[in-house]
Order: structure tokens, then sequence, then C-alpha cells
């Protein structure tokens, strides 16, 4: 439909779309919209609905809201990335904790806890992300751009400085570009690269297979880097000989030194991460026996067993199960990790009667593990989401299983993105 409507925003839904309310349209009342800001009095055209939800395109902002600010990158329009970059960033922790408590709304009582997100800490820093993929493409002219995709597109848009990512990876970013339009290395489809304590990992991502052995120089002055190649054939090594990369975890009294390989996970912001520590660390306080489901590489439960905890602990994938092995081995720590299908069938007995017991799964959540509850019987729970929406689900599994919300966290750890995560203990 052509004709120009106005709608007033009334606010943005996890994910950065804005909910717009239409003054008038014969079928449609309300519509989503990107880099819309509560308060905004907008002109929208080309309303659609597609598969479900109805959509429109900004044709005017006629009144901006008070909270509206222009964008910090130059890219914002166009660039997938970052949602919130027309949003005030002191709304930005208002807004993202909205979304937290809202998603648990049905399951908090006057006992629970709340700990919002607090102010920025855009000033000091420490908010940059560490981990990220680069997608290939090209500019119009032809030449070849290393890069984030642009919004619902596969294209790669063509930035300066990206301002979200650490500077050591966007000089990272520049150097590999500019191997890239030299031919000095084989094109891959993606690179993802995660920054460590002092470290980097960098994997070079085919969809063939790939003719490399060796990385090149790329003329790269800046930390160590640890190059890997991920094509059909698995994942090897480029650099040789081969750096073994670590990640410093806070315990209750210092730091411990982690092993991360490529394929472990790491949360995408190292300040972020270290707060996730710190409060399971506030919340486990006095516990012996700790079970960790989804445990990756141990990043949650090792700092627990650094300070005298026995860890158990189930992963999903093979490679973090080794990691956390050697780990706990390394530090002589009293940690075991095993492989399991945590989302199928598993032998859940040595799991039952935890002090502790500590759920950070993917995005999808783990309605699973919560449904087995009643049977597993851990004393506390801690819960992590990095989705609202499987947090809301999973948080009314637990009080189906006749746990209560003790205490409820949100945390921003891709700050100008629509995303927000959410750590939750729960008791009987």
């Amino acid at each position: 439909m052509s004709n120009v409507l106005t709608g007033e925003v009334k606010y943005l839904l996890p994910g950065g779309d804005a909910v717009v309310h239409i003054s008038s349209h014969d079928r449609y009342k309300t519509c989503l919209l990107r880099q819309a800001v509560p308060g905004d009095l907008l002109s929208l055209s080309e309303i659609h609905k597609r598969r479900g939800i109805v959509r429109a395109s900004l044709a005017k902002i006629e009144k901006p809201s008070a909270k509206r600010v222009p964008a910090k990158c130059s890219v914002a329009a166009h660039c997938g990335g970052c949602a919130l970059q027309y949003l005030h960033a002191d709304e930005h922790a208002t807004v993202k904790s909205q979304w937290v408590k809202a998603a648990f709304s049905a399951v908090i009582t006057k006992a629970t806890q709340w700990l919002p997100i607090q102010d920025s800490n855009e000033h000091d820093g420490s908010w940059h992300r560490r981990r990220l993929r680069w997608h290939v493409g090209y500019n119009p002219h032809g030449q070849t751009l290393l890069g984030f995709r642009a919004y619902q597109s596969h294209d790669v848009v063509e930035i300066d400085v990206c301002m979200v990512v650490t500077g050591e990876l966007e000089a990272l970013r520049k150097a590999l570009q500019l191997a890239l339009i030299d031919e000095a290395i084989d094109l891959p489809q993606s690179v993802y690269a995660v920054q460590l304590s002092d470290a980097m990992h960098v994997v070079l991502e085919y969809e063939g297979a790939c003719a490399l052995d060796m990385m090149p120089d790329i003329g790269w002055q800046g930390m160590t880097l640890q190059y890997w190649c991920r094509d059909s054939m698995g994942v090897r090594a480029l650099s040789k000989p081969v750096h073994q990369l670590y990640d410093n975890l806070p315990t209750y009294t210092d730091d411990i030194a982690i092993y991360i390989g490529p394929d472990d996970f790491v949360q995408g912001q190292q300040s972020g991460n270290r707060m996730m520590i710190k409060q399971v660390l506030a919340w486990s306080e006095g516990a012996k026996h700790v079970v960790d489901l989804f445990s990756g590489a141990g990043n949650l439960s090792l700092p627990l067993a650094a300070s005298g905890m026995q860890v158990l602990g189930a992963e999903v994938n093979i490679a973090s199960v080794r990691a956390a092995n050697s780990n706990a081995k390394r530090l002589k720590l009293s940690a075991i990790y095993q492989q399991a299908d945590l989302f199928g069938r598993f032998d859940m007995s040595p799991f039952v009667g935890a002090d502790v017991l500590i759920v950070d799964p993917p995005r999808k959540g783990a309605k699973k593990i919560c449904s087995l509850m009643n049977r597993l019987l851990p004393k506390k729970v801690i819960l992590v989401h990095c989705d609202v929406l499987s947090g809301e689900r999973d948080a009314l599994e637990m009080k189906a299983q006749g746990y209560r919300l003790r205490a409820l966290r949100a945390l921003d750890l891709f700050p100008y993105s629509g995303h927000v995560e959410s750590m939750s203990l729960w008791a009987l």
C-alpha cells in the first residue's frame, strides 16, 4: 500500500523493533519499524504483512522524540548490528532492563530481588565487543570488503571504523581486508575472531576446501594471533607452533587463566563476562557441590572449583569438554566435565541433588532441563539466558516445577544492539 500514514512509536520490543500505533488504517492498528524511538511521530509508507508480522517503512520523522539522538555510527541506517543507535544512551539500560523484567513478570514476587542494568559503562571503554564474525563482500566498485552484513541482507556494509568492537579487532579487520584485496590469502566466506586476555583466535571460514597451509604475514603488529582454517575437512591450525590462548576469570580472591580453543564459546564482552562470573560467585557462596550444564570450557564453574567447590559439568560440544577437563587438570581443581545430549536423552543421575545447579544454554533455552527440576532437585538454580523469550518460557517451567524466583538480574553485554542477557536465581 503506497498511501502515507501517520503513527506514534509507543515502545521498543526485544531486538530493537519499534511498535508504532497507526492513526488511521482500514486494516492495521499497529506495525513494526526499525530505527525509531519511543515518542517519535512518523509518516509511514509501504505497510505490508509477511509471516504474520505487519511492518512499515519510514517516510519521514514528523516530530522527533526527546529521546532521539543522531546515530554515532555513519552506517547505522544500513548495518544490521546496532538497533538502538538512535536512542539516547541514557535510555538503553532502562529499556533493556524493562525487557527482562517483563519477560519474568509472571514469576516475580515481592520477595524477588531485582537487579536492573546499571548506567552505561561506555565512558571507560570496557563495553566493546571482543567476539564477532565478519563476512566477505564487495563494494560497488568490485573491491573486496570485510565487515558486517546489512540489515536483512547478505550485502556487506562498507565501513571505516566500527565503534562497538575493540580497537585491536578493528585494526585486525583492516589488516585482513588489505590482505584480501591484495589476494595474499584465499578468499573465505567469513572470518570469526575472538579476543582473549592477551591474544586472539582468528578463524578463516570456507564452504569448500581451503588451500592454505600457513597464514602469511599480513603486517599485524598487535597482540598474538592464532590463525585457524574451518572448511569442509574440519578445523586446522594455520599458525605454527600452535599458541595456547587463555582468558582470565575472577574468583573470590584472584584470577585464574583458562585455556580457550577456537570452537569454545566465550561471552561477547570481557567486562560483562567478569560481572556474570562474580554474580555466580555471590549466589553460590557456601556451596560444596556444583553442577554446571551447558558448561562450555568451564567459564562459570571453574572459578567456583578454584574456590574449593566440587564441580561436575556437562556440555554438548566435545571440544569444550576436553578444554574444560584440561583446564581443571592444569589448575589442579576438583572439577570433571562430560559430554551429554542436554537437549535430548541423557543420564541425569550424576547431577541429582546439587547445592547449586548452573544452566547457561544457547539462545533456544533449556526447557528440557527445566522440566527435570523435580528429579534433579538442586537446592539452588542459576539460569543464564541470552534471549528474553526463551528466558520467559524457562521461567514458567521453573515455576511449574515448584521453584521460586529469588533474584533476577539484567546485563547489557552488547551495547547499542537489541540484545540483553538475564541471570536468575531460583530455590524451592
